[in-house]
């Protein structure tokens, strides 16, 4: 077929014209996008709904609840900020979200404490909860601290050269009394002097390294207060196994002598310090489902059950073990020996245990955790690992405070690929030896037809 200069012309001007009205249709569409929008997430978070407990959490709310998210203009949190609350919204239509520019706003962000690109900030009911990193289980757990209004206070003892909650010492737990303090959790300090028995409407008591030894009275005060029923967090510590023998019998455990070593410490931490010890072992107990990373211990006495106990009214569970590598030196620990004879014990140890058992009118039950390190939750530790989740966690516990599928959230179902064995040797076989076998065949089918043709 002969083109001539008319048919050129014509074939010219289609194409011209094809692409006018192209880029003409793109136009439209854009505009339309300013006047119409319409949204599609088809990430697994936006398939799945709302944690069943965080539903429920959200029909709680009952004033407004305002989400200020400090994230730059254009930013791709933008968009991820806003398709968060807008799931909690479904669920909740009080929710207002507030998109601030923490960089139009630098006396907002200082006056707040925002520290981070994409924090949120929640006010709700005259308190205020921050959250440092945008997700749903997160944001739920904010959401909680905020809606429970504890009236029940949180006991510790003082008057024998105790741990401080509220103390600035090295050694003291002023830092961590500090974060309980932000969850809502109310202190009170406890003197057994001239205090005839502990309030019963409490969440729990703390007992944190003695350094004097206690009264008898003292002594009937706690042992009136587990019988009736109190939560007890114990962070044992040196000598407590002779000053605070009674309640060592009281729960029917045992304190192992000597200190729990780490003989690869240098290696590990390099610190030439036997005493300290990483561990990530948390025995699947359901108080530490949410803790994540290793902690770091200091000085950690072994626990164990006693063996001549015949108490069997507590439910015993682990808390935390030890490596296998560890055991509780006896002797000088600055050239740490395993010596079976002198009664060290190889690892894995027990490093804490939860005790529970029902409460004596039969409703609820009554928890007790002992932990052999105190050191951990001091001002000079909680900084490490895992250490501050850990201890939030035990006193959560302890408090029946219900944030399981808050804090964990729900994992998405296509985040692993599960093989069978049989699965793996096919995949394994297929890809390095049958599709490169294959391959050849092919280009030798090819290059023999070639030939014979």
């Amino acid at each position: 077929m002969r083109l001539d200069r008319q048919s050129r012309f014509w074939l010219r001007f289609q194409g011209l014209l094809f692409v006018l009205l192209f880029l003409l249709v793109l136009g439209l569409l854009a505009w339309l996008s300013t006047l119409y929008v319409w949204q599609a997430d088809v990430a697994s978070s936006a398939r799945q709904p709302l944690p069943e407990a965080t539903a429920t959490l959200l029909q709680r709310v009952e004033e407004p609840l305002v989400v200020s998210a400090f994230v730059r203009p254009d930013d791709v949190l933008e968009g991820h900020v806003r398709q968060l609350v807008e799931r909690f919204r479904r669920h909740q239509p009080r929710i207002e979200l507030r998109m601030i520019n923490p960089d139009a706003r630098p006396d907002l962000v200082r006056e707040l404490g925002v520290t981070g690109h994409g924090e949120l900030l929640l006010e709700y009911g005259g308190r205020q909860e921050q959250v440092g990193v945008p997700s749903e289980p997160r944001l739920s757990a904010a959401l909680q601290r905020l809606l429970e209004r504890r009236d029940q206070p949180l006991l510790y003892l003082t008057g024998h050269g105790e741990r401080d909650l509220q103390g600035e010492g090295n050694h003291d737990l002023g830092a961590f009394g500090e974060y309980l303090s932000e969850r809502g959790h109310q202190l009170q300090a406890i003197q057994p002097a001239g205090v005839p028995r502990l309030p019963l409407s409490s969440e729990a008591l703390v007992i944190a390294g003695p350094r004097s030894d206690w009264v008898t009275d003292a002594r009937a005060m706690i042992t009136a207060y587990l019988d009736d029923g109190g939560n007890l967090l114990w962070l044992v510590d040196d000598d407590d196994d002779e000053r605070l023998a009674f309640l060592v019998e009281y729960l029917g455990l045992q304190i192992l002598p000597g200190q729990v070593v780490e003989p690869r410490a240098e290696e590990l931490l390099g610190v030439d310090d036997p005493r300290l010890l990483v561990v990530d072992d948390y025995a699947g107990h359901p108080a530490l489902r949410t803790v994540q990373g290793v902690s770091l211990l200091s000085g950690a006495r072994a626990l164990d059950v006693a063996a001549d106990t015949d108490d069997g009214d507590w439910q015993v569970e682990v808390l935390m073990r030890s490596e296998s590598r560890h055991w509780n030196e006896t002797g000088e620990l600055s050239a740490p020996q395993l010596d079976e004879a002198a009664g060290e014990q190889k690892g894995p140890l027990m490093l804490g245990l939860s005790l529970r058992r029902p409460y004596p009118d039969g409703q609820g039950e009554q928890r007790v955790v002992v932990m052999g390190d105190g050191d951990f939750l001091s001002n000079a530790y909680i900084g490490n690992g895992a250490n501050l989740a850990l201890g939030l966690a035990l006193v959560d516990w302890l408090s029946a405070a219900d944030t399981e599928g808050l804090l964990a959230g729900q994992a998405a179902p296509d985040q692993r690929l599960r093989l069978t064995r049989t699965g793996l040797v096919v995949m394994g076989f297929g890809l390095l030896l049958g599709l490169p076998a294959l391959c050849l065949l092919l280009a030798a089918a090819l290059w023999w037809r070639r030939r014979r043709g």
